[in-house]
């Protein structure tokens, strides 16, 4: 899994739930649910123009076509770190649209609309955002609502989630990647990563 360098970061993204439930239409409308939801992320960088930081920046993205792009979700300044730094998942074989978690600040609240990714056994990343907020007990448990792409995979018990930098993961979108050479001697880049898992 390929990660680009933190400098420069992303002046720009578009984010996107690929959404893989459906509405059956009839006599009414029927709202179908499968499970496979996740998120799609387009991303642009400032021009690069410093000829070793587009060089690596390059050559990072055309590897990554190949062996998939792990990358900070972009959170615009809020600080999601007073949930703790230490949550993991509380309790193996969990599905559906709650997230029991652990390790938690006592009393943190844990506001909807937050992101976290659960990062599984392998060291994939899968995104979520908290549908409703919930407030941490003093044993620094709580049950997350997930319900926006609800659980993907089985976790572990003791699975690391991250609220702190969450992590999407995924694949280069697209048959291509490119970059825009200036005569300027300015690289610009932009992407679109989309989950795989």
């Amino acid at each position: 899994m390929i990660t680009l360098p933190a400098y420069p970061a992303p002046n720009g993204a578009t984010a996107a739930l690929v959404d893989r439930g459906g509405t059956l239409r009839g006599a009414s409308a029927l709202r179908v649910d499968r499970l496979g939801s996740h998120y799609r992320i387009g991303v642009t960088y400032p021009a690069l123009d410093e000829e070793d930081k587009a060089r690596v920046f390059v050559s990072r993205l055309i590897r990554a076509k190949r062996q998939g792009l792990r990358m900070p979700y972009p959170l615009l300044g809020v600080n999601h770190g007073m949930c703790g730094n230490a949550v993991v998942v509380d309790g193996a074989g969990q599905a559906g649209a709650s997230l029991a978690v652990r390790g938690l600040i006592p009393h943190a609240a844990i506001r909807e609309g937050y992101w976290l990714s659960i990062e599984d056994a392998t060291g994939q990343h899968y995104l979520h955002n908290v549908g409703e907020q919930v407030i941490a007990g003093a044993d620094g448990k709580a049950v997350i609502d997930v319900s926006d792409t609800m659980l993907r995979r089985p976790f572990p018990d003791g699975a690391r989630v991250h609220f702190t930098q969450p992590m999407i993961e995924g694949l280069i979108e697209g048959n291509e990647a490119a970059w825009q050479l200036a005569v300027d001697h300015r690289t610009s880049i932009e992407f679109v990563i989309e989950e795989a898992a």
